[in-house]
């Protein structure tokens, strides 16, 4: 199988490529950047033994290779040629082969070309065709009749890949009813090797991502200038500019690795005796000794704080601490407004009095859990950052900072974890 560039087809074949590319920027002029970085590959098995493989979808791969069949390119109108062009640079832009959840196969029958597909490769083609189609269906773009629909799999729209594969999972038959399903969109779909795969260099990961933040940006200015881009290409680019991860985690993992520091740390004493005393008695020897971690949590209770978010982020912190074990003994609360109240004790972060209301400064809650003997390890704040901030930190303290409120600000020394009350955090 041989593989050529598309200026080796004739004149009219390269017209039509050209007009189909046209076609499709036209129609989504946000996605024509990711458009123009597609590489067209013709697959010449003219004298080969073996068939001509099913390249109707003109698949694509994870370099970004679009694969065509000259005689496919010959028949097919051009409205539907820019379709499949939309359809192919979707699957790469949203990532559907590292996102494909059937077990990796790397000797299958599928590697022949004709040989058919495992069911959970055409499981999830279908999956995530279902997931980007009803985001090319519009006004004035219409999807050809082998093209799929969640409508036409009795499931709503809107779902993303994942969803409809679930679904799938307990309606088979709603795949096997529909024979003409069977395009193959190649390993850009799933990220198992095809047959005609050229394995050459082509887009490299950095270079996707870029153009993946690029094509987010456009969609932005589009939905923006005119309004009417679809609904999941808006939730795609917002994931892309301002991806979200779960705060909860992140919160739990910096306390964590807080501790960990302090845990790890050895030190000597003089105030017992060294189990290696008696090899030299005319010697005082130090022992060692593990310190445990000392932490202080300051709490912004200044009026602009949302009680639901504070007892939210409270209670994640309760099972940090929690699992932290004997740190727990060590765990001092501040409360603070425009100033740092009394110093409280607990063992249970439900028992913390919350005192204040006023104005904000978490600087002040800094400087008073610095000055506590034994001298913290590590101090959280909980706070939304409208407070001004020490310019420098706390000599030999880790400060990590849980923000309630993405538009609040936090000084470049402290770790900081962007909590909201969805469940995600944008980073």
């Amino acid at each position: 199988m041989r593989h050529l560039r598309i200026d080796d087809l004739p004149l009219d074949l390269r017209r039509r490529w050209a007009a189909g590319r046209v076609w499709a920027a036209r129609e989504a002029p946000y996605l024509a950047s990711a458009l123009l970085a597609l590489d067209p590959v013709v697959v010449d098995a003219s004298g080969e033994r073996e068939p001509m493989p099913d390249l109707r979808a003109f698949p694509a791969d994870q370099a970004w290779h679009v694969y065509i069949d000259p005689r496919v390119l010959f028949t097919v109108e051009v409205r539907e040629l820019g379709f499949w062009l939309l359809h192919q640079v979707s699957h790469l832009l949203r990532e559907h082969a590292g996102r494909f959840p059937g077990p990796p196969a790397p000797e299958r029958a599928s590697a022949r070309p004709g040989g058919p597909r495992t069911a959970d490769q055409r499981r999830w083609n279908v999956a995530g065709d279902a997931e980007i189609n009803d985001d090319l269906h519009t006004a004035t773009l219409e999807l050809p009749d082998s093209a799929v629909h969640p409508s036409r799999l009795g499931l709503p729209e809107g779902w993303i890949a994942e969803q409809y594969w679930d679904a799938l999972a307990t309606e088979p038959e709603s795949i096997a009813a529909m024979p003409d399903l069977d395009s193959d969109c190649g390993s850009g779909c799933d990220g198992q090797e095809r047959s005609w795969n050229r394995n050459e260099p082509g887009l490299s990961g950095l270079s996707a991502r870029l153009l993946a933040q690029e094509t987010a940006r456009q969609i932005r200015e589009h939905t923006t200038e005119r309004g009417d881009t679809p609904a999941g290409w808006q939730r795609w680019a917002d994931q892309v500019l301002e991806p979200r991860v779960n705060w909860r985690r992140q919160l739990a993992a910096q306390v964590r690795r807080g501790a960990a520091d302090v845990s790890g740390r050895v030190d000597f004493t003089y105030r017992r005796p060294s189990r290696r005393a008696s090899a030299v008695p005319d010697v005082v020897l130090p022992s060692l000794r593990q310190p445990l971690p000392q932490v202080v949590l300051v709490i912004d209770t200044s009026g602009s704080m949302s009680d639901s978010m504070l007892g939210q982020a409270l209670a994640e912190l309760t099972g940090v601490l929690r699992s932290l074990g004997v740190a727990r003994r060590n765990l001092r609360v501040i409360a603070c407004d425009a100033r740092a109240y009394q110093v409280q004790r607990v063992r249970d972060l439900g028992a913390i009095r919350l005192e204040g209301g006023g104005g904000t400064d978490m600087g002040a809650g800094i400087d008073a859990a610095a000055a506590l003997r034994p001298r913290p390890d590590l101090v959280i704040v909980l706070t939304d950052g409208y407070t001004p901030w020490r310019s420098e930190p706390p000599p030999g303290i880790r400060v990590v900072v849980g923000l309630m409120d993405r538009r609040g600000k936090t000084p470049d020394w402290a770790e900081t974890v962007l909590i909201d009350d969805t469940g995600g955090t944008r980073v």
